[in-house]
């Protein structure tokens, strides 16, 4: 089955806005897609079932495996203007928590 459109534009958003971001998308034959992007120290997950709807969380540390998702939409449109909000909030808040380049300097002191 075909990616939808709006999974491939998350993607390019997650890039654009979080450059550091680690992300993981896993496409499924029977068109189940989960895309997985962890920002600093904020993670989530957006699942999207075809028939059944999209589901869209931000995981912790402390979240039990398998406890559903934070918002379900029966639009893919809408959990992906969702999850867009949730990748900008951490780009602002989570810059600090990125790795930083670290440059050597060749000049003696």
């Amino acid at each position: 089955m075909k990616t939808p459109d709006e999974i491939k534009g998350l993607i390019a958003t997650a890039t654009d806005l979080c450059p550091d971001a680690r992300l993981k998308f896993d496409a499924l034959p029977s068109g189940v897609c989960f895309l997985r992007v962890a920002v600093g120290r904020r993670h989530f997950v957006l699942e999207y079932h075809p028939v059944e709807g999209t589901g869209v969380s931000e995981n912790f540390d402390d979240t039990p495996p398998f406890v559903g998702h934070d918002a379900v939409f029966n639009s893919l449109d809408q959990a992906a203007e969702h999850f867009k909000s949730l990748l900008t909030s951490a780009a602002k808040t989570e810059a600090d928590h990125l790795p930083q380049p670290f440059v050597l300097n060749d000049k003696k002191s």
